[in-house]
């Protein structure tokens, strides 16, 4: 067994002491018609079982704090071998990825009952497909009530996801490394894209030669869809089209990262496209890298991400009053979150086996201080949309908080019409944006681990500093 799966099943183990838990893995999804997307492993599944295959369901019996994993995986079989590669099979899951046992897939339903009888606390997993198809029934029928037959289940069923989302939540060193690895294969791709950026290729040729490095390197895949965004598209906040031509003047954003052993980087980073900034560019620039330093060094025990977020705002809130972006003074940008026509992100999120990993930012309803080994992004940015050359910012106090409250309580849709009534309503300051600044967006953003003592930027040696940038670009 993988070392890391091992230590996960023992903290799983330690944390419920006597239960079962039951997970399923991913399945091939199809594309369209009979071609399909490469198989990826569900992220929590790979972390308890480091299982590479499709279709597969894990149960974990739990006794005196001590697991058993037992695996149903795909058999052998040379017919399907030859087309689809070859499988692993029962032997490896024991062998290889240490299953207590291992048994056929087509046997998950028959030796349900006899895994999963005698334990009264389950641990399911609610967002699976699994959950509603089968698991329900079968734990119906393998922890019955005695008096009310089958149709129910005296089993006390948990949720098992947050239990997980909390053990992924702080990394050890071994996950610590495979981050780090997934981090210097995706510098050394934004390196060799900013060293072939010329005025005249397309977004889709720098992503080319980026990720060639990726995978010469080792990754298995990328971590997300590459943004390659140049111009005016960097101010889209999910640009992935990357088509078009980069053009002299410009700026491009690129934000991308590998995938190294299931685990993602996530790193972003703004250059002039002709190799120089502008003066008005690297104003901006220079706004955006000052926020994102204060930031980084407030990774640290103690700390919490509200905090982070909180104090990025008012530093990029500043930033937009020296840019005269905004009409009012500082504590009004804030208030009224005028910021948000031009920074309307987050600061940062965890990273890991998923580049917006698992693990809340809250806990018991208060924010979560963080800890040696979580890993976050931090990742200010500042865009100038080049179709809002005047702005009519309402004079209303809005509070992040109840915008939140509000959307999850009503719903995205139904919360936006509210917001919308209520800036209607309000009275309202036109500003004139700067029109030398039109068009520009600038992310910078890095991945840094939480230690006791200060930050560590897994991602500092993809350069940051307007002067390095440029004497790389002109390389």
């Amino acid at each position: 067994m993988m070392e890391i799966q091992k230590e996960a099943l023992e903290g799983l183990a330690k944390r419920i002491e006597d239960g079962v838990v039951v997970i399923h893995g991913s399945t091939v999804q199809y594309r369209n018609a009979d071609t399909w997307h490469p198989f990826r492993q569900n992220s929590n599944f790979h972390y308890l079982t480091g299982w590479p295959e499709p279709d597969a369901h894990a149960i974990i019996r739990i006794k005196n704090k001590k697991p058993e994993l037992f695996l149903f995986v795909l058999e052998r079989n040379e017919e399907f071998e030859t087309w689809d590669g070859k499988r692993i099979g029962k032997e490896g899951a024991e062998n290889i990825y240490g299953a207590t046992k291992a048994f056929p897939l087509q046997e998950y339903e028959q030796r349900f009952q006899e895994l999963v009888s005698g334990h009264n606390d389950v641990y399911l997993d609610y967002s699976s497909k699994n959950f509603e198809n089968s698991d329900k029934k079968l734990l119906n029928i393998s922890v019955p009530y005695d008096q009310r037959g089958a149709e129910f289940s005296k089993a006390k069923i948990h949720p098992i996801l947050p239990i997980i989302s909390e053990m992924r939540l702080i990394k050890n060193k071994k996950e610590i490394n495979k981050l780090k690895e997934a981090c210097d294969i995706t510098v050394e791709g934004h390196i060799t894209a900013m060293k072939k950026t010329k005025p005249g290729m397309f977004e889709y040729q720098v992503a080319a030669e980026m990720e060639k490095v990726f995978f010469e390197k080792g990754a298995q895949r990328l971590g997300y869809p590459s943004i390659v965004a140049g111009g005016t598209n960097a101010c889209i906040l999910h640009y992935s089209t990357n088509r078009e031509k980069l053009e002299k003047n410009t700026l491009l954003l690129i934000d991308a990262a590998a995938e190294y052993d299931m685990y993602s980087a996530d790193v972003t980073r703004t250059f002039p496209i002709s190799g120089k900034f502008s003066p008005e560019q690297k104003g901006v620039y220079e706004e955006v890298l000052g926020a994102q330093k204060k930031g980084i060094e407030l990774v640290v025990e103690g700390s919490t991400m509200k905090e982070i977020h909180e104090k990025t705002v008012r530093e990029i809130s500043q930033s937009l009053i020296n840019l005269g972006l905004v009409p009012l003074g500082l504590e009004e940008t804030i208030s009224m979150m005028h910021y948000f026509e031009f920074f309307m992100h987050g600061t940062g999120h965890w990273l890991g086996l998923d580049v917006h990993d698992s693990g809340s930012t809250d806990l018991d309803g208060s924010p979560r201080e963080l800890k040696e080994g979580m890993v976050t992004t931090i990742e200010p940015g500042i865009y100038i949309r080049s179709g809002k050359p005047v702005v009519e910012f309402p004079l209303l106090e809005r509070d992040p908080v109840k915008i939140k409250e509000r959307r999850q309580k009503l719903g995205i849709e139904e919360a936006m019409k509210a917001e919308k009534k209520e800036f209607d309503n309000a009275k309202k300051v036109s500003h004139k944006i700067p029109e030398n600044l039109l068009g520009i967006g600038v992310r910078i953003e890095d991945d840094i681990v939480c230690t006791k003592d200060k930050p560590i930027n897994l991602t500092k040696k993809v350069p940051r500093e307007a002067l390095e940038i440029e004497d790389l670009c002109s390389s």
